[in-house]
């Protein structure tokens, strides 16, 4: 039976460790363009990104290529720290970064809320008060809670609307403290911030190997392979069963799903994208401590094979095969979506998993 184990998270690298990197390129492009402004610096780290030859034809840089220019510019060693970096920088979570938006950030002529330690710890106060309020679906209640705060629904809210829906929520940030977030999301100066970018902001970066699982997930679902896929096909397949509320009994199984379908169906269009589906599992994911309880959770909900120890799937479809030889086996269908009790899909789905010698399958 295939089985996927689950990959262990990389050394945790700290907030100070990344501010120290990037102080260390900076200070490097401080004697290369001769003390010059932050503008120009920036300008010059652009420059170089691109005498590399490693920057692609819209303006961005994969991740390994991002690692072969640190190298060459001989910032650090430490691949851990080199790719805590690149993430500070991949907010959405893309695996590619724009090299003017990464320069002018590292230079502080553009806004990055997690590069400055007082922006950070004020989201740290928020997530926290968040997640003390509302467990692991805060972050969800917070979103509804901030889109109602938007009066003309163009996803972008004024200071005091913030601060209201903070409020409501039970989260009391000081003046100084929500001043110096409003300021950093404000990244146009417009007097506004978008909702998105906020909640972006608060509920952090999704651990690699959790945001792999998710997209695996979305895979099952993205039949095209068009980054897309439809309302009616999640609930589907969907298993609510292992979902928090649902384990802990402070909703229904009715109730989770009827949940799900409004978080997801926003514009009324029955379309669901990839990056709304990371969305999703980003805010469950903030408040869950436990790896292999989040890979577990994934994997049950939609039937995803594979797993070890206490990440091991127990919702796929398990038959029994007897082969030609007289002898039975237990197999899981790795992917039991759409077979209902068709014997011969289910048998074409075994031989794809290197079932052989096939004679009969128990389905019952």
């Amino acid at each position: 039976m295939a089985r996927q184990v689950f990959l262990e998270r990389p050394p945790t690298i700290s907030d100070e460790q990344i501010d120290e990197l990037e102080n260390l390129i900076r200070k490097k492009f401080d004697l290369k363009t001769g003390f010059g402004e932050p503008h120009q610096e920036a300008a010059a780290l652009v420059q170089t990104f691109k005498g590399f030859d490693l920057v692609q034809h819209d303006g961005t840089i994969t991740a390994s290529a991002f690692l072969n220019a640190m190298r060459k510019l001989n910032c650090c060693t430490d691949e851990h720290v080199l790719m805590a970096l690149f993430d500070r920088y991949d907010k959405h979570d893309r695996g590619v970064l724009d090299v003017k938006e990464l320069c002018y950030g590292l230079f502080g002529v553009k806004k990055v809320p997690k590069a400055s330690p007082a922006c950070r710890n004020a989201l740290k106060l928020v997530t926290d008060q968040v997640l003390a309020r509302g467990g692991k679906n805060g972050i969800r209640t917070l979103t509804r809670i901030l889109r109602m705060m938007d009066d003309n629904g163009n996803r972008k809210l004024e200071k005091i609307e913030l601060d209201e829906g903070l409020r409501h929520y039970g989260v009391d940030l000081s003046k100084d403290e929500l001043d110096t977030v409003f300021h950093f999301f404000d990244s146009n100066n417009t007097g506004t911030i978008s909702i998105t970018e906020f909640l972006v902001g608060i509920r952090g970066k999704m651990p690699q190997q959790r945001a792999d699982i998710v997209r695996k997930a979305f895979t099952r679902l993205d039949k095209d392979a068009d980054r897309k896929t439809t309302i009616n096909d999640l609930l589907r397949i969907y298993n609510v069963t292992e979902h928090p509320d649902v384990l802990t009994g402070v909703k229904t199984p009715e109730e989770v799903m009827r949940d799900f379908a409004s978080d997801w169906d926003r514009n009324g269009d029955d379309v669901i994208t990839e990056d709304e589906f990371l969305d999703y599992y980003k805010d469950l994911s903030a408040g869950i401590d436990d790896d292999r309880y989040f890979e577990l959770m994934v994997r049950n909900a939609w039937k995803l094979a594979g797993g070890s120890g206490w990440a091991e799937n127990t919702a796929n479809r398990r038959v029994c095969v007897t082969h030609i030889d007289g002898t039975q086996t237990i197999e899981c269908l790795i992917d039991d979506i759409g077979l209902g009790d068709d014997v011969a899909k289910i048998k074409t789905q075994l031989r794809k998993q290197g079932v052989k010698d096939i004679l009969r399958v128990h389905i019952n």
